[in-house]
């Protein structure tokens, strides 16, 4: 049972890592008093045995993919595909426009991929940005948007079981799979999220608070993309090194035909299984890669090894960062802040209000906690059974726990939907939210006047 107490590791973590833009050690910092607060003097070995140990667990298949996409990534660059699709957004990417626009496009193809999306579109499109003296922010800006809207709405991904599981649990004798498929128009905060990055990414939404005023300096050459001062020499001296160095060919189908073939496996291996399939795409995606290199005479056989090696110490910073935000949320769902946000609000639900009230705590866990499945674990339970009761639209109510669920899944610092594109961009984790969090709030405010209008009609 969760009391006041809960809150404080949420809220250290989230104070922490605005005041010292550093994640990690606000991450570590949260934990360790989470820890004093529910283990007392003996802290100390519940954070390695306990925390780690079941957020690993609860992430393995995550941990996984990142590792063999690390891998994938590792022979791309290799084999000159991140130098070739580099010198294409030269050649065709010749405005922040169509820097933008190219991103929301080829966002819209990997959704079904999200760490696909995450790591490796923010490192190609590095280029066209300093080219066009785009803040690198604004691409994670816009894969955020739309990979994970696209993904809720469209019912071919792992969220549909996920989501489904949860409504089948809270509520027997109901179609969970029929039940989500009738919240998606209901779904505010993944449409709204969607046409925000489409309205972006074409320049009709413009830039508010941090990216404002971070975009004003870069384009007065005061900053350079990555909101740093530093000298073209040392800009230069970054792209080289992710491009692999200037022995590196250039060659843009090193990165579409792993990518081509990783899309292939998932579409190929989720008709056998009959159900979505994407971590075993990733191997598939690596050795494609591997082999693609191999062929073009871009690494030996007897350097295949160390190459994967070094895809998987390219992940490594951004492992670490994971692996303490999943042990950061065991401690948090120890503490019982969920169940006490349920309970402090919970008193208030009446049946018009249900909708809006569900969606608004699981914003606040979602924020607080930087998970999705936080969030929608603890209040689907609970919301479903209560719209049932009280005559409110489960519908309705279904697509409110999942637009809160997003909400801090895709603008709090401690999630890894933040935490992955901003390393990928070589920016803060903690910048890129502070990015987002003016129009996200904006979208709260449209998404609680929709949730309160159809639960009144509704």
């Amino acid at each position: 049972m969760g009391n006041a107490l809960s809150l404080i590791p949420p809220i250290l973590a989230i104070v922490l890592c605005f005041a010292t833009r550093n994640v990690l050690l606000s991450l570590f910092a949260s934990i360790i008093v989470g820890s004093i607060i529910s283990n007392g003097a003996n802290f100390i070995p519940p954070i390695i045995d306990t925390y780690m140990v079941n957020g690993i667990k609860s992430n393995t298949s995550v941990i996984v993919g990142m590792i063999f996409l690390g891998i994938m990534l590792s022979f791309i660059k290799r084999a000159g595909g991140y130098k070739g699709f580099a010198a294409f957004c030269q050649k065709n990417l010749n405005s922040e426009k169509k820097t933008l626009v190219s991103t929301f496009f080829f966002s819209c193809c990997l959704f079904i991929s999200g760490y696909l999306a995450n790591l490796c579109l923010p490192r190609v499109m590095k280029v066209p940005a300093r080219e066009n003296k785009t803040p690198i922010i604004k691409v994670p800006m816009i894969i955020t948007s739309v990979c994970s809207a696209l993904s809720t709405m469209t019912p071919i991904t792992m969220y549909i079981l996920f989501f489904s599981g949860l409504i089948v649990s809270a509520v027997e004798g109901y179609d969970g799979m029929q039940l989500y498929i009738s919240s998606i128009p209901f779904m505010f905060y993944a449409i709204v999220s969607l046409l925000f990055a489409a309205g972006y990414a074409w320049g009709l939404i413009p830039d508010i608070g941090p990216v404002k005023r971070l975009n004003e300096k870069v384009k007065a050459g005061d900053l350079d993309i990555y909101g740093r001062k530093a000298s073209k020499e040392e800009n230069v001296a970054v792209d080289m090194n992710m491009f692999g160095g200037p022995e590196v060919p250039s060659d843009v189908w090193a990165l579409f035909v792993p990518i081509i073939g990783m899309v292939v496996a998932i579409i190929v291996l989720s008709i056998v299984k009959g159900s979505i399939v994407v971590n075993p795409a990733f191997l598939v995606g690596a050795v494609v890669a591997a082999v693609y290199a191999l062929i073009r005479k871009a690494v030996s056989f007897k350097e295949i090894s160390g190459q994967m090696i070094s895809g998987v110490r390219d992940q490594a910073g951004l492992l670490c960062i994971l692996l303490f935000a999943y042990a950061f949320g065991q401690v948090v769902n120890e503490l019982g802040f969920n169940t006490f946000i349920v309970e402090v609000v919970g008193n208030n639900f009446s049946s018009a209000l249900v909708p809006m009230i569900a969606f608004l705590i699981c914003c606040i866990i979602s924020y607080g906690t930087g998970s999705l499945s936080a969030a929608a674990v603890i209040v689907f339970p609970m919301a479903v059974p209560l719209a049932l009761a009280a005559g409110a639209s489960i519908p309705l109510t279904i697509g409110a726990c999942v637009s809160g669920s997003h909400f801090g899944d895709l603008s709090s610092p401690v999630s890894d939907n933040i935490i992955m594109p901003s390393e990928a961009a070589d920016i803060s984790p903690v910048d890129l939210s502070k990015a987002l969090l003016p129009y996200r709030l904006i979208k709260v405010v449209i998404c609680c006047a929709a949730f309160l209008i159809f639960g009144a009609i509704l």
